[in-house]
């Protein structure tokens, strides 16, 4: 996308982990349906009128293409459309910024020209989320080593050219969406939704979390008022006794408990999570709702999100209602989630996350095609992750982690749906979708 979030330096090793080690990368060759080919297209004219056989403008280029409230350059944004997307035309003016003429694709939506190009085909735009069961919209990998190519036309990377500027070099663990897959044995090509060309046997394929958070009543089950949550970390053993004594067995990480009582303090302290069933507390993170924030309209059910940074836990709420739970991963200790009452901001499906203008560091990341964010503090938001499963940990730059599933989830929960073809949008004032973050998180 064109716009990014700039994060501070992460290990790169961290960005790997959760990840599994260089596998076969099973990508079926796809390519999001969108406007097919058209048999006449013609440039955005300079002035004047379109050509009367156009029937859409269809965005060319990779980056996406900005769509402004107004016809100018400098004014507020409305949000995203995606590449490939092809709209109807409502009405064409000259205007800043722009070196053909704005293109009005919806009511205070505006789309300059250079962007794209009209064709004789019908307007054509793929749903904002994909259908079907899968938790993320689109397959993932990561470059295995440093200094990978990322070719800039697919004969490029077919020729594996040595002309420096037919390629970029990009580090090692850096992520990306990947669009489509073509060729055979080591001659394969993966094309990435920003429009690069990676060679099949310089990548490795991401292999994001299945887990997920579920309905609160579904999660609460008919013991309504015990507290319910997850295993966060390894090594966690059952015992018979409240002390860690005596015959154990394993309990799985990021399974799902409910805890009775607690007994003893500080990290040695035991949680019963059963009949004669006991754990260490410090492993286990559950639920603790408060009251909504007063901002919330309560009469009207007004949705909202409680991030509970104590806990790691987050809770969707239909006014007092708590509708869905799940376990999260918020800031780790450098870059902490601040605590507020927040509103969502903007809504992105996609977006880039990286540090790669800090050329005074030795290593950057890059984490392409983040799915489902949704900014509420200036560059904190809430989204999915495709590059780790240690829900419960703090461990972000100061966003909110969710798995793929949950992160999908929220995004079709809150406030500003997009239409077909938007890939973001920007929220006005007091639009978005209430974010409360509280709590400090102490290892118990």
């Amino acid at each position: 996308m064109s716009i990014r979030t700039v994060h501070p330096r992460r290990s790169i090793a961290a960005l790997a982990a959760g990840s599994a080690a260089v596998v076969a990368l099973s990508i079926a060759p796809t390519v999001t349906p969108v406007a097919a080919a058209d048999p006449v297209r013609w440039d955005v004219p300079r002035e004047g009128p379109l050509p009367s056989a156009a029937r859409s403008f269809v965005v060319t280029d990779t980056n996406n293409a900005v769509a402004m409230v107004e016809p100018l350059a400098t004014g507020a944004i409305a949000g995203h459309v995606q590449y490939r997307a092809g709209f109807a035309v409502r009405r064409a003016q000259r205007g800043p910024g722009c070196r053909t003429q704005w293109l009005e694709i919806e009511e205070r939506a505006w789309v300059c020209g250079d962007r794209g190009e009209l064709s004789v085909s019908p307007p054509a735009a793929p749903l904002a989320i994909p259908d079907g069961d899968s938790s993320l919209p689109w397959p993932y990998a990561f470059t295995g080593r440093d200094g990978v190519r990322a070719y800039k036309t697919e004969a490029a990377a077919i020729a594996l050219s040595d002309n420096a500027s037919d390629f970029d070099l990009w580090e090692a663990n850096w992520g990306f969406a990947v669009e489509s897959l073509t060729g055979a044995g080591d001659g394969r090509v993966l094309r990435s939704r920003s429009g690069y060309f990676l060679r099949r046997r310089d990548v490795y394929r991401a292999s994001p979390t299945t887990f997920e958070g579920a309905a609160f009543r579904q999660l609460e089950g008919g013991e309504r008022g015990i507290p319910f949550g997850w295993v966060a970390l390894g090594a966690t053993r059952v015992y018979g006794v409240a002390s860690e004594s005596g015959p154990s067995e394993a309990l799985a990480r990021l399974s799902p408990v409910r805890v009775y009582e607690v007994r003893g303090s500080s990290r040695r302290a035991m949680a019963r999570i059963g009949p004669d069933r006991w754990a260490r507390a410090d492993h286990l993170r559950w639920i603790a709702p408060e009251p909504p924030p007063s901002r919330v309209d309560l009469a009207r059910r007004e949705r909202w999100i409680d991030v509970d940074v104590s806990t790691q836990t987050l809770i969707a709420y239909e006014g007092a209602e708590p509708v869905y739970a799940t376990m999260v991963s918020t800031g780790g200790e450098r870059s902490p989630t601040q605590p507020g009452v927040f509103r969502i901001w903007g809504r992105y499906v996609a977006h880039t996350m990286d540090n790669t203008e800090s050329a005074h560091l030795p290593n950057h990341f890059r984490l392409g095609d983040v799915p489902y964010v949704q900014f509420f503090d200036d560059d904190r938001g809430l989204h999915g992750v495709y590059w780790h499963d240690q829900f419960g940990t703090p461990r972000s730059h100061g966003c909110v982690n969710l798995s793929p599933r949950d992160a999908r989830w929220l995004f079709r929960f809150t406030a500003g749906q997009l239409r077909p073809g938007w890939i973001s949008r920007a929220m006005a004032e007091g639009e978005g979708t209430i974010v409360r973050v509280r709590g400090r998180f102490r290892q118990r």
